[in-house]
Order: structure tokens, then C-alpha cells, then sequence
């Protein structure tokens, strides 16, 4: 059964035969109801099964950094910034053939935007932390002076990642983000991005390497 929920002209909530309303991003939208296929499914059909899956659970891990970094792009777009993140993983960040398929950590892109990015960024192991550094040009950077970094380090042994959302400012050129003991001897994946003080834009993200504390 179905609910029209504001009135005729409002959209369809439910199933009415073999069609199913639902809303996506505050848009009405209708499609047709899924039916288990009796044909096995294909290679190809397997791989981004499974592929879907292992980008999920690296997406669902940093949810908040992803949707600060996908926001601008998806504004307009009937699609989350969750759901673009995710896109943009399976598309262009996986790598193996099925059943082995893993994210490939240097194509990995958490965030997408136009501040410009900043030369010789570095993340070293210091302490039970990272240190993220980076070079400021007072020319080349002088309009985003004030955005901050935005940090984030993922356990691969775990699934566990570990954020800055609103570090330092770009022009204080290092950002050092503390970690649980939980993580020494585990490969540690980290990222750089910058936001702006009205949260409107963001860097393209960077891949600063495979660490171990």
C-alpha cells in the first residue's frame, strides 16, 4: 500500500503494484519494485557487488570528513555527498580481481574543491601522532590564508579512521593529530584537505603515505 503524503500533487511514499515512491534528497521519485533474478550473476556483476561493499565500509568509517569534502560538489545534484564520495571510490579507487578486491589508498579522493593546494606536504609518525606539514606561499595562497586542515588518518587493519575536521590555519604550516595506542604497528593512511572559514569550499585531498607508528 501506498501514502500519498501531501495530497494529489505531493509525491507517492510505498508500493502501488509494481512500482515503489520513495524521496531522494527532499525529491519524489518513483521506480520499479526489485525481483530476485533466477540468472547467475556475472563476473563483472560480482566485482561491483563486492567492490560496493568494501568502498561502504571505508565511506561509513569517515562520513562526517567525506561529507564536508563532497558537499559543494553534490549541492544541486539530487545525490548526497556521501553517495558521491562513494562513487568516486568505486569508479576510480579499488584495485584486485574479485573476490579480492581493496581499496587502493593512493587514488583514494575525500574531498573535492577548488582551494588551491599547498606545496611539500609531508605526514610523519611523531610520538603516538602524525604530523602533517606543509609550505606556505603568501602569494600563491594569500586568499586562503585562513582555511584550515583538514586531517585524517585510516587504520587499514581495523577500518577505523581518525579526523581533523577544523585544524590549523593553512598559514601555520602544521597540524599534529593524536591517535589511540590502539594503532601502533597498524598501517596508518593519511590525508590532507583544507576548508574555508565558511565551510563553502575545500582543497582536493591529498594521499601523504602509508605510515606506522
Amino acid at each position: 500500500m501506498a501514502r500519498i503524503k501531501n495530497g494529489l500533487l505531493g509525491g507517492i511514499s510505498g508500493n502501488v503494484g509494481n512500482v515503489e515512491g520513495y524521496v531522494r534528497c527532499g525529491v519524489p521519485m518513483v521506480r520499479s519494485k526489485k525481483r530476485k533474478s533466477k540468472v547467475p550473476p556475472s563476473l563483472k556483476q560480482l566485482f561491483y557487488r563486492k567492490g560496493m561493499s568494501v568502498v561502504n565500509k571505508f565511506i561509513n568509517s569517515m562520513t562526517r570528513f567525506v561529507g564536508m569534502g563532497f558537499e559543494s560538489v553534490a549541492r544541486g545534484l539530487p545525490q548526497t555527498a556521501n553517495n558521491l564520495a562513494k562513487s568516486y571510490q568505486l569508479l576510480n579507487a579499488l584495485h584486485g580481481e574479485y573476490p579480492d578486491i581493496k581499496i587502493l589508498y593512493p587514488a583514494v579522493r575525500l574531498t573535492e574543491g577548488d582551494i588551491q593546494l599547498p606545496n611539500n606536504p609531508q605526514a610523519l609518525a611523531e610520538g603516538n601522532g602524525i604530523r602533517f606539514t606543509w609550505d606556505y606561499d603568501p602569494i600563491e595562497n594569500w586568499d586562503d590564508r585562513r582555511a584550515q586542515a583538514m586531517v585524517l588518518i585510516h587504520a587499514e587493519e581495523t577500518g577505523k579512521s581518525y579526523t581533523i575536521l577544523t585544524g590549523a590555519r593553512f598559514l601555520e604550516q602544521t597540524e599534529l593529530i593524536e591517535l589511540s595506542p590502539g594503532v601502533k604497528g597498524k598501517h596508518l593512511h593519511a590525508y590532507l584537505s583544507f576548508v574555508s572559514d565558511d565551510r563553502k569550499r575545500v582543497s582536493n585531498s591529498i594521499y601523504l603515505g602509508n605510515l606506522v607508528l
